[in-house]
């Protein structure tokens, strides 16, 4: 699956494996405020507008649930799967879930159990990180303001975010760094340190 961002904040997906994925779901979260919108199947090609921010943690854990027993799982399995990735999955930024093909899960990881069951169902949710103008915005402020505690929400994806920032406005690529590092050697910051 391939996913562009526009400057308005559309997303436009490609399907680039051979067998139709089976759903789509962009989801959207800023502070206490979230939004998703469910694509449906993807055949080819798709664009999604941005979801308004006006959803809760339970109706989108309940759509995703429909979306899970939709493709075979038992309602408790769907349960356990959400709550498990919940943190995760739902944290702050943008993204797109998708639940991965059958025939290219069996392609990628083939599974062989002796004796065969009569049935074997697994549903497997990819996901892909998207930076959107909303979230560059975040970032920006975020870092104009010093907030180490605001960078942190973006945990193991602020990296690439801000490289993702740096690549569509080079011209802010120095004062990306500066901002970076002026945050990180905030007074706030250095009293935290253990010494």
């Amino acid at each position: 699956i391939s996913a562009t961002v526009t400057s308005v904040g559309k997303l436009h997906i490609t399907n680039l494996a051979q067998q139709e994925i089976p759903s789509v779901i962009l989801f959207e979260r800023r502070g206490d405020k979230l939004g998703y919108r469910l694509g449906g199947a993807l055949q080819d090609e798709m664009s999604l507008e941005p979801p308004e921010l006006t959803a809760t943690l339970d109706s989108m854990s309940r759509d995703l649930g429909d979306i899970l027993t939709g493709q075979g799982l038992y309602p408790d399995e769907a349960r356990a799967m959400i709550e498990t990735w919940r943190q995760s999955w739902f944290e702050e930024g943008s993204r797109l879930f998708y639940i991965v093909p059958g025939r290219c899960l069996n392609t990628i990881l083939p599974l062989t159990i002796n004796p065969a069951p009569s049935q074997t169902v697994r549903v497997f949710v990819g996901r892909l990180e998207l930076v959107t103008p909303a979230t560059a915005q975040a970032v920006e402020k975020i870092l104009a303001a010093h907030d180490v505690t605001g960078l942190q929400k973006y945990n193991r994806f602020l990296e690439p975010i801000l490289e993702e920032m740096k690549e569509a406005n080079p011209a802010q690529a120095r004062q990306i760094e500066k901002d970076l590092d002026l945050t990180y050697r905030s007074p706030m910051v250095q009293s935290q340190t253990p010494k």
